[in-house]
């Protein structure tokens, strides 16, 4: 077995800052500068990074940011070739009212859903959207969560890659991101029970728009197929 050049940069699966992963993400596949973030909120995952061309949110924090729909973007069709898709992953269980949710820390952090089936549909949605306007070979980079709603688990992973394969992406790379610091939500609650593991990782999808559809082995359950029944 030869030796490793010495300028070779091993890009691995598993980091723990938006910053790292992203970083490993653009030098991995070549991207210079995203072409678009469709949630940019107040763009704090690109300090340290060069800005997208494009900003766009639902309720920009900034001037420079265009108001716009994740799932009606002003942008012809074939006319990106590099995305960011970074969507809320809190279901606030019926407190969302007038763009806020409940009282958790968590919750006022980042926006969420009433339910999940309203994240299923908002994902589902702005996906087919981003396929719109991604060029032939180019990149949708989403960061989702796995939640527990209702008491129930959801791996939210798993559902993303099956919505993305069945409207035309390849699921060409996945990333896991973790943290030992995260802000805790359960303050102020009187919980005594736990019944599922505490989400402290969330991933990275890279996904590729190509032609023809790339067969793909994935899980039907949880997908496109079962969105009306959530």
């Amino acid at each position: 077995m030869g030796e490793m050049d010495k300028d070779f940069h091993m890009v691995k699966s598993v980091y723990t800052s938006n910053l790292e992963t992203i970083t490993n993400i653009m030098h991995l596949y070549k991207i210079e500068k995203f072409d678009l973030d469709c949630t940019y909120s107040k763009g704090n995952f690109w300090k340290g990074l060069p800005d997208p061309t494009h900003k766009t949110d639902l309720h920009p924090h900034y001037d420079h940011v265009v108001r716009a729909n994740s799932e009606d973007l002003p942008f012809e069709d074939n006319s990106m070739t590099n995305i960011m898709y970074d969507p809320p992953f809190i279901i606030s269980g019926g407190k969302y009212k007038e763009n806020k949710v409940g009282s958790s820390i968590m919750a006022k952090r980042f926006e969420g859903y009433r339910t999940y089936k309203d994240l299923k549909d908002n994902y589902y949605n702005t996906l087919k959207e981003l396929y719109r306007i991604t060029i032939k070979g180019g990149f949708v980079v989403m960061k989702c969560q796995d939640t527990v709603s209702g008491g129930k688990q959801h791996f939210t992973h798993v559902m993303v890659m099956n919505m993305a394969h069945s409207l035309g992406f390849y699921p060409k790379d996945m990333f896991v991101l973790t943290s030992n610091v995260r802000v805790n939500s359960f303050n102020g609650t009187k919980w005594t029970q736990q019944h599922h593991a505490r989400k402290y990782h969330s991933y990275f999808w890279v996904f590729q728009k190509v032609r023809p559809k790339v067969p793909y082995t994935f899980i039907q359950e949880d997908s496109r197929e079962t969105l009306d029944k959530g």
